[in-house]
């Protein structure tokens, strides 16, 4: 065994850090500190093992997400509605867990009659397999109107 190598402190140089001694470039571990000389992990290691954990956990949420969420299909249909002098249009939408599990729906209100983009979104409350709720919903007034007072044409679809 070799004994300790000097670094000049006024050469180029890293720290050991452990204790702080100067170490050849790229070294992170003085020879007290790793007597064995044992490398590090590589940049790319680093970086791979970063990498998989923020995807593990994009998986993780995503399949507790699922789980949260699970039920249905969730067939739906618009029960009633009636424009309100503001403008607005109140909905009673009838959502029914044709599943197995409990199950939340996340439910999209159109007023174009497709459902799109500038959608009413709402989130039902756990509907047990089988059950069917109804539920309210004040619509705001549509981005175009024909001034007929006609109501809007109504869709709905629950995932």
């Amino acid at each position: 065994m070799t004994g300790p190598s000097t670094i000049a402190a006024d050469q180029p140089h890293d720290s050991c850090f452990r204790c702080g001694r100067p170490t050849p470039l790229g070294v992170a571990l003085c020879e007290q500190d790793n007597p064995g000389r044992i490398k590090g992990p590589s940049a790319t290691q680093v970086h791979g093992t970063i990498v998989a954990g923020i995807v593990g956990g994009f998986v993780l949420f995503a399949l507790l997400a699922r789980l949260a969420s699970s039920g249905g299909p969730f067939p739906a249909s618009v029960v009633g509605s009636a424009s309100q002098a503001d403008g607005t249009t109140a909905v009673v939408i009838s959502v029914t867990n044709g599943g197995a599990a409990d199950g939340s729906a996340s439910c999209r209100i159109s007023q174009s009659g497709l459902v799109g983009s500038g959608d009413d979104v709402f989130f039902t409350d756990r509907l047990a397999p089988g059950e069917t709720r109804q539920f309210e919903r004040l619509l705001r007034p549509p981005a175009s109107t024909s001034g007929d007072g006609r109501l809007p044409v109504l869709a709905v679809l629950c995932n």
